[in-house]
């Protein structure tokens, strides 16, 4: 299903939760503000029935007439005593995502028809980005209408539950009353960052702070107010660093960020809503040893607090690279449990099974890591050992004839277990370890400059986008092959 463009530059789709790969949300910069249209349908609304729409069935293909100069096939009759030539199938159309349709009892309209209950659809998996409301539940719900007439929310055109509508309601009831709305506005609130929350705690807002913006000619001050709502109005068009007198501790951030909050622009007239967060300055950094004392080139960590630790649940997450070092932003106080490969993958990359702080495999025998409220915490050193048995693979490229100019990628895919990095050593030469129980099969590409041409003889050849080798399969157990070759072949057009 498509849709049409986005309804509302005051929406900023950048706090929603994160999305599922097939959909994708544009987070575009503020633009002016548009207000509310007379064809617009925006209000607020508690859901009172779910209906799932089937998709309907695809109409059967046209028959495809040959062409005059072709030569018809008739099949045998049956009574021939012959067995007749079975059909070819036919390519299966695609089939259309269901739908939901969702009846709303209207609370409060902002734009668009005077009337009590409205129905909106929303696409039935993440591929259309349809949103996905709950019987009984409240919404603020911001619509677009399809060709076919019918009314659609998505879940990046603004849409959420009412509860987190505090600082948008208000502008829309100024919006569609006539009244000023704020240039600049959205809600404080106290956090941790994403799944550090201790026992899941929503986030609290913070009321009675005093919050500044600053361009380099204009200053401008608010407070929030009792439920943690700014407001900035009559803000000129211009970039801003926006400060907040915050408790000792704590940051002005987004959750999605480790440093601290960035300068933004907006223009002149615009309504943009920037939800801000004070998360705790706490941080810790460490590395992660291999059997060798050596830091792993790839680590994969997570954090809980103590007591929150399960196999199933994701924790904070942070990640060890060629620096050799792993870092923790906005840590609050508290005792906190680490843990290496927690969903304990066959990861050739890392290949080591799960463990806890400092480098045990039972959460029982896990040493809890302790911060103070504002303090750091460095140089906590977490050791492997018990690795899956792996060895490393050299593979080298090269070209049959003259190289053509270009950049090669190769990469390997495992037939089991997680699939390794290719690292590249030299022009040529790449590395990679291979679990020893499992078959790789490694292939290579070289992206060519199909602008350039090359002389062959007295003509010049243009180059193909693109130059695949052929693959070569390599088992994981025999330690014999530590070095193989994969070879491109001449390009077409130099072979003619």
């Amino acid at each position: 299903m498509k849709f049409r463009g986005l309804f509302l530059s005051i929406v900023f789709v950048a706090a929603f939760p994160a999305l599922a790969s097939a959909c994708a949300c544009s987070n575009t910069t503020p633009g002016q503000c548009t207000g509310l249209a007379p064809s617009d349908v925006v209000f607020t609304g508690t859901v009172t029935e779910v209906q799932l729409i089937p998709p309907e069935a695809p109409a059967p293909p046209a028959p495809t007439e040959a062409p005059d100069s072709a030569v018809p096939i008739v099949a045998p009759a049956a009574s021939s005593g012959q067995t007749p030539q079975a059909a070819q199938p036919a390519t299966p159309a695609p089939v259309e995502a269901p739908l939901f349709r969702y009846h709303f009892k209207i609370d409060e309209r902002f734009a668009g028809p005077d009337q009590q209950e409205i129905d909106i659809f929303a696409g039935g998996d993440d591929g259309d980005c349809g949103y996905k409301f709950k019987k009984g539940a409240q919404y603020v719900v911001f619509t677009q209408t399809e060709t076919d007439g019918r009314l659609f929310a998505t879940i990046c055109n603004g849409t959420r539950p009412a509860g987190e509508g505090e600082a948008l309601i208000p502008q829309l009831r100024a919006m569609r009353d006539g009244k000023r709305v704020a240039s600049v506005f959205g809600v404080l609130r106290q956090s941790d960052p994403p799944f550090l929350a201790p026992d899941n705690q929503p986030d609290d807002p913070i009321p009675s702070i005093s919050l500044k913006l600053r361009s380099q000619i204009d200053r401008f001050q608010s407070n929030s107010g009792p439920d943690g709502v700014y407001t900035f109005y009559d803000v000129h068009g211009g970039t801003y660093n926006f400060t907040a007198n915050l408790p000792p501790g704590t940051e002005l951030t987004q959750k999605s960020q480790s440093a601290a909050l960035s300068a933004f622009s907006i223009p002149e007239g615009a309504c943009y809503e920037y939800d801000v967060y004070a998360l705790p300055t706490g941080h810790i950094d460490g590395t992660v040893l291999g059997p060798d004392g050596k830091p792993l080139p790839i680590a994969s960590l997570e954090l809980y607090r103590v007591g929150a630790y399960a196999d199933t649940r994701p924790g904070y997450w942070g990640f060890q690279g060629a620096t050799g070092v792993f870092q923790f932003d906005h840590v609050g106080p508290g005792n906190y449990v680490l843990v290496y490969n927690r969903p304990d993958r066959m990861d050739p990359n890392s290949p080591y099974p799960r463990a806890f702080y400092p480098g045990v495999a039972s959460i029982e025998d896990a040493k809890p890591i302790t911060l103070k409220d504002g303090k750091d915490l460095h140089k906590v050193t977490f050791k492997v050992t018990n690795g899956y048995p792996s060895r490393q693979l050299r593979v080298r490229v090269k070209w049959t004839g003259v190289r053509p100019p270009g950049d090669v990628t190769v990469t390997a895919k495992a037939d089991k277990y997680e699939n390794p990095s290719v690292n590249k050593v030299a022009d040529g030469l790449f590395t990679l370890t291979l679990l020893e129980d499992a078959n790789y099969t490694l292939s290579a590409w070289e992206d060519l400059a199909p602008q350039k041409a090359v002389h062959v003889g007295k003509n010049l050849c243009t180059m193909p986008a693109r130059l695949d080798a052929p693959p070569v399969t390599v088992t994981g157990s025999d330690a014999n092959v530590k070095d193989i070759t994969i070879t491109f072949p001449r390009p077409d057009c130099i072979k003619q």
